[in-house]
């Protein structure tokens, strides 16, 4: 590139201070001239980019086409303003992709046509973007599983409960050799209705009754009887939104067995379940107990339940005893 003058340095010094990326060519593509924002945002430095065709800053995927775009661009001798769509991408030097945003702009002078483009890193943007459709979908997903759990409440829910009803009351007044067969049949019933409550706490809303945390809530009620004190909760994460119906039922029963568990071997006074929802689900129940027998690893105490249950959602399952006392139970699997 030709030295400036000092009528230049005006205009110099400006495209140098602009936080976004600068960038001019001659009407074949050579890059004449970056400002130290382009530099950056390229991975070049600024002398490695003067000389070299604009192609270099194209993905290798939209290269064939890019001359041709280019030069349609300067014989239709029209700017373009910076748009708000998140497809185009410039090439790092290291070989990532950027999102980014161009305004184009043709320049003519005696020596003939050059364009300038000025591009802006709206990648930290496309990301808040994405994130923000992903909650949308998730809101609009609890409403209708909202709208499901009120639906299971309200109907299937109340008519077990009254065939339950049904069924006790008929087993004062059946044949004895009938009376195992009915109440079967209402322990069937049982199950059902805790079934459907799983279902239904699995659906609903932060804000009714069934929420991740009133079920979770309820699961560590009923540990406290079993243990005879209550255990330290801590949830950190957006649990009711990002857990998954089928990994909320499984995480469920992961930490019921759990309990079940520190309450019938560990002779435990303290328990901590931690639940953190990030990239992946992690539940651990960290008790004081004896431990656990390196003999009993892999054997009874339901764990090959847990394990099985982490695995069936591609995740993990492990155990251990603590050196200063206790075990700790670990359960992770992918959101």
């Amino acid at each position: 590139m030709e030295s400036t003058n000092l009528s230049q340095l005006p205009a110099t010094a400006v495209m140098e201070a602009s936080p976004d990326g600068l960038v001019l060519c001659d009407a074949t593509g050579v890059i004449l001239f970056v400002n130290a924002a382009m530099a950056a945002m390229s991975g070049y430095d600024k002398a490695e980019l003067i000389g070299q065709r604009i192609e270099v800053l194209v993905p290798t995927s939209a290269r064939p086409s890019h001359p041709t775009l280019r030069s349609g661009f300067v014989k239709a001798d029209a700017s373009r303003p910076m748009g708000p769509a998140g497809d185009v991408r410039l090439l790092h030097r290291g070989g990532t992709e950027i999102a980014v945003s161009i305004a184009l702009s043709v320049l003519n002078n005696e020596r003939g046509h050059s364009v300038v483009a000025s591009v802006r890193d709206i990648s930290e943007r496309v990301k808040l973007e994405r994130r923000l459709q992903t909650t949308n979908e998730a809101l609009s997903l609890v409403t209708e599983r909202e709208r499901i759990a009120r639906d299971l409440h309200d109907t299937a829910l109340q008519h077990l409960y009254a065939l339950g009803l049904e069924m006790q009351a008929l087993e004062m007044l059946v044949d004895p050799a009938m009376t195992s067969r009915v109440t079967s049949a209402v322990d069937q019933i049982d199950h059902a209705i805790r079934e459907i409550r799983t279902t239904v706490f699995t659906l609903g809303s932060a804000q009714r009754q069934g929420s991740f945390g009133q079920e979770i809530q309820a699961l560590i009620r009923q540990a406290t009887r079993l243990l005879g004190f209550t255990p330290r909760l801590v949830i950190n994460g957006a649990a009711q939104l990002l857990i998954p119906a089928n990994v909320r039922i499984e995480l469920f029963a992961v930490v019921r067995e759990a309990l079940g568990n520190v309450a019938r071997h560990a002779h435990a006074t303290e328990v901590l379940v931690e639940i953190r929802v990030e990239d992946e689900l992690t539940a651990t129940i960290d008790d004081n107990g004896v431990g656990i027998s390196p003999n009993a690893l892999g054997h009874g105490n339901g764990l090959g339940n847990l394990a099985a249950r982490a695995t069936g959602l591609g995740g993990s399952f492990d155990i251990q005893a603590k050196p200063t006392g206790g075990t700790l139970v670990t359960w992770k699997v992918p959101l």
